[in-house]
């Protein structure tokens, strides 16, 4: 198959402030205990957007993309976003501290001459995201250019010959997980709205940041190196990583498991395991894919079932409805905490399935603990058997709407590279009618045990490659 080849121009570029300076006594703002041990490393968000203009009224064939895009809107709503969201428009000056002189963040708009389905239905299409995401000289992070250069929020506005449009930014994790980021582009994605509509009532979900400080209040002093980032052992064992996984071939697939699919691995859970449990479709849905692949993985490896040794799975969970009291929804920071299950040897997907359940039931009695060591999480190296998920699921992602519908994929990644063997993310898998049907998860395995994967009838029983 031809691989797609698409050129992307850069229309302008713009420096977003906020809509209303910042009042002096908010000039200053202190992180959270928890965000003041984070790394300065940006995380993509990747919204799609198909142009339904584009398909005449028998719905025979294409016609001319007559979609209106309100560009000027789309800033001036951002700009007032900004007001509510006023640390993204600042800048670092320590591990604790931003200083918000409404500094702001860059603004792309690019044209893209193919289609927008056919980067959607390229067998390549992780590979080439990265032409659609903002810049690297955008948005360098900790180590690559002073703390007080790096911007927080990049977003870049795609357009395609078809009208579609893909809204794609990186945030920085310093400030947001992925819930905040939610919050903030549904709050900009609710401005432009009601702008294009005329829409006088607005009633929009504020940010809140001071929730999250009174709960995790700041400490006076901190030191990202306290949990290894960055110090000299911490790279050397990433350079040794880097050395090893030249020779390793990561491949990155994606496969959505529709509510069908989910409610029968429920079933099967609770068959296997002969009792009562309901578990989550978090709980099924990865502890099938983390039976697969580690099952994949021995495979490969030529090891037996009984000789597979233990298996390690690593994932972040949301505290804010989980600490007493629960925090607001709109609570802003990296309001996140590792979970880690373990089972000895690979077993079928019940024994996954109660693994992944009996750690979050652990990590829920011990649930303050060791918050702040959160940014340790995941700077190792590849290790078998060892495998990181991230859920970016009912987070409000695929409800962000600009004025011209709900975005038909999200997808967090801008990239395929080997350091990203063994990572899962999946996300909310929308229907035609808007809605939601089951889990979009993306898997990023070694070549040969991507293959035993895809010629496994039991694995695709459940997963639709897509």
């Amino acid at each position: 198959m031809e691989q797609l080849k698409f050129e992307v121009e850069v229309v302008s570029t713009e420096t977003i402030k906020p809509s209303t300076p910042t009042p002096t006594n908010q000039k200053l703002f202190t992180l959270s205990c928890i965000d003041q041990t984070s790394l300065f490393n940006h995380f993509p968000i990747l919204l799609f957007y198909p142009n339904t203009t584009t398909r005449d009224d028998s719905g025979s064939g294409p016609v001319p993309n007559t979609r209106s895009i309100d560009i000027t809107t789309l800033k001036t709503s951002l700009s007032e976003t900004l007001t509510s969201f006023y640390p993204l428009a600042g800048r670092s000056n320590s591990e604790s501290t931003i200083l918000c002189e409404d500094q702001g963040i860059p603004f792309i708009e690019t044209r893209v001459n193919c289609n927008l389905d056919d980067l959607l239905n390229s067998p390549r299409k992780l590979y080439l995201l990265g032409k659609i995401l903002p810049s690297f000289q955008l948005y360098m992070s900790y180590g690559q250019r002073p703390i007080d250069e790096i911007v927080h929020v990049v977003i870049q506005f795609n357009v395609f010959l078809c009208g579609g449009v893909v809204v794609s930014s990186y945030m920085l994790h310093k400030i947001l997980d992925v819930t905040s980021a939610s919050v903030f582009l549904n709050y900009w994605a609710a401005l432009a709205r009601a702008k294009s509509s005329s829409i006088l009532n607005l009633s929009l979900n504020e940010p809140d940041f001071e929730a999250t400080i009174k709960a995790f209040p700041p400490v006076p002093s901190i030191n990202i190196n306290d949990c290894g980032a960055g110090d000299n052992d911490g790279d050397k064992d990433i350079a040794s990583n880097l050395s090893y996984l030249k020779s390793i071939t990561v491949v990155g697939k994606s496969f959505v498991f529709n509510n069908e699919a989910i409610k029968k691995l429920k079933d099967k859970v609770v068959t296997s395991e002969n009792n009562k449990r309901n578990p989550t479709s978090f709980e099924a849905v990865t502890g099938f894919i983390w039976h697969h692949i580690f099952a994949a993985a021995c495979t490969a490896a030529s090891v037996s079932n009984s000789d597979s040794g233990p298996s390690e799975l690593w994932f972040m969970s949301n505290i804010r409805p989980r600490i007493s009291p629960p925090l607001p929804k709109a609570s802003i920071g990296n309001l996140i905490k590792p979970v880690h299950a373990r089972i000895d040897t690979l077993g079928d997907i019940s024994k996954h399935s109660t693994a992944i359940h009996e750690a979050i039931e652990e990590m829920n009695e011990n649930l303050l603990e060791n918050l702040r060591e959160k940014s340790c999480f995941g700077n190792g190296g590849y290790k078998f058997g060892s495998y990181t998920f991230t859920s970016w699921c009912k987070l409000g992602l695929s409800e962000v709407d600009f004025g011209f519908g709900k975005p038909n994929r999200v997808i967090p990644v801008g990239l395929v590279h080997p350091l990203m063997r063994n990572f899962i993310l999946m996300v909310d898998n929308s229907d035609r009618s808007g809605g939601i049907d089951g889990i979009e998860a993306f898997l990023f395995l070694e070549e040969n045990e991507m293959q035993i994967l895809e010629s496994n009838s039991q694995f695709l029983v459940f997963a639709s490659p897509n």
